[in-house]
C-alpha cells in the first residue's frame, strides 16, 4: 500500500486496523505521520493497558509514567503496572481517574502515599511489595471494590481493615496470607455480605473453624477455593452444605482432612459442578478403607470438572460410584493410583459418555497399547477433545499407531499431551506397609478448566 493511498483511508478504518496491533507497535506507528500519531494514541485503543507489553522491564521513571498517564493514558480502564512503584505523584494522577480506572493490578508502594483512586472495582495486590499501611486510612476510597487479591505482604498491613466498607465485594483471593486467621475471615464475611467467591491459598493460619459462620454471613458464596490450608474434618462437617449455594469446591492439600469429612460435605452437595481434590490426607494419602465410603447415592447432574490426581489410595470402587452418579461429567483428572491402572479406567469411561478432557498416570509405569484405554476411549468418549497421558513406557509403534486412531475417530480431539518424567521412589506407609511409588517431578500444565468465579478470570475479562 502506498504512502498517498494510505492518507486517503478515512480516520475510521485505520481506527479499525490498528486494534490489531501491540502497544509496542502502536507506539511505532505513530512515528509514521501526524494522521497516524493521532489515531494511534485515540483513547479507544489505551483503555485497557499492560504496562509490561509496553516495556520490555519494569519501568521505574516517575516523568515517563506521569507523562503516559497524563496523554495516552487517561481514559484507561484498566491497567497492569507491570511492577511499577506507586509513587505519590503517580497515586495523585491516578486518583483523578476516579470516573475512568475501574481496575488496576501488579504495583507496588513507594513512599508516603496519600491519594488513590476512588472509583476502583478491581485491585490485584497478591505478588505486589512495599509499604500499604496508607491504604487503611482510606476505607471510603473502596466502597464500589468487587474484586480483591492480597497477598503475602500486602496483607500484613490491610487484613481486616481495608474491608469495612466493603460492601459489594463479590470475589475475594487470597494468597500466602499468614495473617489471615479464622477470626480474621469472620470479621470480613461480615463486611462483605455480597461475596460470592472465596479463595484462600497456602494461607497457612487458617483452620476452618468459623467457615460455616463464614457461610452463613455470605450466602451468596458458590466457589469456595481452600487450597493447602490447615482445613479439618471438623470444619467440613459443622456447615450445613445442603443450606449453601456451594458449586465450585477445592480441598487440593488440605493433609488434615480424612474422607469422612470429604464424605460428609459432597454428600450434601448436588448441584456441586467442579470438585478438585488433588493431595489430599496426610502425604496425600487417605485410607483405603475410609476411601471406599465415598459412595454417593445421589445424582450430580450438574458435575462438569472432577480433579483426583496425586490421591494415591484412591479404589476403583469409589471412582466407579462417583462416575456413575455424574452423567455430564466433562473433565476428569486422575493419577499416581496403584488401584486405578489404565484397564480399570478404560472399564469405567462407558460411564461418562460427555467426556471432553481427560488426564490420565497410572503409578507406575505401563504401556499404553497394551491396554484397551485408547480404544475404549474413541468408542465410550466420542466428543473427547484433549488427552493427558502421563507416566507411561516410552512411546513405541504400537502406542503411536493407537495415538493416530485417537485423532482420525474422535474428529473433535484438539491436543494429546504425552509425558515422560524423571521418577524417583517414595516410601509410603500404609498399616505398617511399604508402597514405592514413582513421582512425577516434572510440572505439566493442566488441561483441566480452573474454576470459573476467581480473580484471574476477572482480571482476563477485564483485560479484553
Amino acid at each position: 500500500m502506498s504512502f498517498y493511498a494510505e492518507r486517503k483511508l478515512p480516520d475510521a478504518v485505520l481506527l479499525e486496523i490498528f486494534r490489531y496491533f501491540s502497544f509496542r507497535e502502536l507506539a511505532k506507528i505513530a512515528q509514521v505521520s501526524r494522521q497516524w500519531r493521532r489515531i494511534a494514541y485515540d483513547p479507544s485503543l489505551w483503555r485497557t493497558v499492560n504496562l509490561n507489553q509496553l516495556f520490555s522491564c519494569p519501568l521505574n521513571d516517575e516523568a515517563t509514567l506521569l507523562m503516559l498517564l497524563q496523554t495516552r493514558l487517561v481514559s484507561a480502564r484498566s491497567l497492569n503496572m507491570g511492577e511499577c512503584s506507586l509513587t505519590p505523584n503517580l497515586a495523585k494522577e491516578l486518583s483523578k481517574k476516579r470516573y475512568n480506572l475501574k481496575s488496576l493490578v501488579n504495583f507496588s508502594a513507594c513512599g508516603n502515599v496519600r491519594d488513590f483512586p476512588t472509583g476502583l472495582e478491581l485491585m490485584d495486590l497478591r505478588y505486589s511489595w512495599g509499604d500499604f499501611a496508607f491504604m487503611r486510612r482510606l476505607p471510603r476510597h473502596f466502597t464500589n471494590m468487587k474484586y480483591v487479591g492480597l497477598g503475602a505482604v500486602s496483607s500484613e498491613f490491610l487484613i481486616p481493615d481495608i474491608f469495612t466498607k466493603m460492601r459489594s465485594l463479590r470475589v475475594l483471593e487470597l494468597t500466602d496470607c499468614n495473617v489471615l486467621s479464622d477470626d480474621a475471615l469472620a470479621k470480613i464475611s461480615l463486611s462483605c455480605p455480597q461475596l460470592e467467591s472465596v479463595c484462600l491459598n497456602e494461607c497457612k493460619n487458617f483452620h476452618g473453624k468459623c467457615l460455616s459462620r463464614v457461610l452463613k454471613n455470605c450466602p451468596l458464596i458458590t466457589t469456595l477455593l481452600v487450597r493447602f490450608t490447615k482445613l479439618c474434618d471438623n470444619a467440613l462437617m459443622s456447615v450445613k452444605w445442603e443450606e449453601t449455594r456451594v458449586q465450585e469446591l477445592d480441598l487440593t492439600g488440605c493433609y488434615f482432612i480424612t474422607t469422612t469429612g470429604i464424605s460428609n460435605a459432597i454428600s450434601r452437595l448436588p448441584k456441586i459442578h467442579y470438585f478438585k481434590m488433588n493431595q489430599c490426607g496426610f502425604r496425600h494419602i487417605l485410607h483405603l478403607t475410609v476411601y471406599q465410603e465415598i459412595r454417593p447415592n445421589v445424582k450430580y447432574t450438574n458435575l462438569e470438572t472432577l480433579d483426583l490426581r496425586w490421591n494415591f489410595l484412591l479404589s476403583a470402587e469409589c471412582l466407579e460410584g462417583v462416575l456413575r452418579q455424574a452423567p455430564n461429567l466433562r473433565y476428569l483428572g486422575v493419577s499416581h493410583s496403584p488401584r486405578i491402572p489404565p484397564s480399570v479406567l478404560a472399564s469405567l469411561l462407558k460411564f461418562v459418555p460427555n467426556l471432553r478432557v481427560l488426564e490420565f498416570g497410572p503409578l507406575r509405569k505401563e504401556s499404553l497399547s497394551e491396554s484397551k484405554l485408547v480404544p475404549t476411549l474413541i468408542n465410550c468418549c466420542p466428543q473427547i477433545e484433549a488427552v493427558s497421558l502421563i507416566n507411561f513406557k516410552m512411546i513405541d509403534q504400537n502406542d503411536s499407531v493407537a495415538l493416530q486412531d485417537l485423532k482420525e475417530k474422535c474428529q473433535n480431539i484438539k491436543e494429546v499431551k504425552l509425558c515422560n518424567p524423571r521418577i524417583e521412589h517414595v516410601a509410603i506407609g500404609n498399616r505398617g506397609e511399604t508402597i514405592t511409588v514413582e513421582r512425577l517431578l516434572i510440572k505439566m500444565d493442566s488441561q483441566l478448566p480452573c474454576p470459573k468465579n476467581t480473580l484471574g478470570m476477572k482480571i482476563m475479562l477485564s483485560q479484553k
